[in-house]
């Protein structure tokens, strides 16, 4: 088998990690359209998978957890067919890992009652997780010519991650207690 052939036969995943990323943002907007006293602005996204229509939110949970994995093992799939080391894409790809096992695990604990707790634990990490995996990822796509094109993209999702969470839990917090503190 030629490695056209192996390339051509590994990117069919990626048409599924592309399908259930849209599958993920048609259920977000569903789930935050639908109970009426939700505010994306002012409360978490795991508040979505409480409530009468929390099963949505649930099923997304999964969705992300399986887009996520198996976006991890098709890249290493494709890094190998191009004669890439994926050893050194390791951090980015453990840490996307756990983004995808955390969403996973999110499903199966949420944000209420007993399980609030865990909840929140296993969504600090995978908010760390995730910016710094793709930003670790996307650093080094120039590496392999055929993925060198993807990586200005990359590298704005990327940092648009990596700002949002320095913004989250860096600067937000400082600014709540500034308002407090009036």
């Amino acid at each position: 088998m030629s490695d056209n052939s192996k390339l051509s036969r590994v990117r069919q995943p990626f048409v599924i990690v592309d399908a259930l990323i849209i599958l993920y943002v048609v259920l977000d907007a569903i789930a935050q359209v639908l109970p009426p006293h939700y505010s994306p602005i002012s409360q978490a996204e795991s508040l979505l998978a409480v409530g009468p229509y929390g099963y949505i939110m649930t099923v997304n949970f999964l969705n992300r957890g399986a887009f996520s994995l198996l976006f991890v093992y098709v890249l290493v799939q494709i890094l190998t067919v191009l004669g890439e080391n994926w050893r050194s894409y390791r951090l980015g790809l453990y840490a996307i890992g756990i983004w995808g096992v955390g969403a996973l695990l999110l499903a199966g604990f949420p944000a209420t009652g007993r399980t609030i707790g865990i909840h929140t634990i296993i969504a600090i990490i995978v908010f760390i997780a995730a910016p710094i995996g793709e930003l670790s990822i996307s650093l080094k796509l120039d590496r392999v010519k055929a993925l060198a094109g993807v990586k200005k993209i990359a590298l704005v999702i990327a940092v648009l991650g990596v700002s949002f969470m320095v913004f989250y839990w860096g600067l937000l917090p400082f600014l709540h207690h500034l308002k407090s503190s009036d």
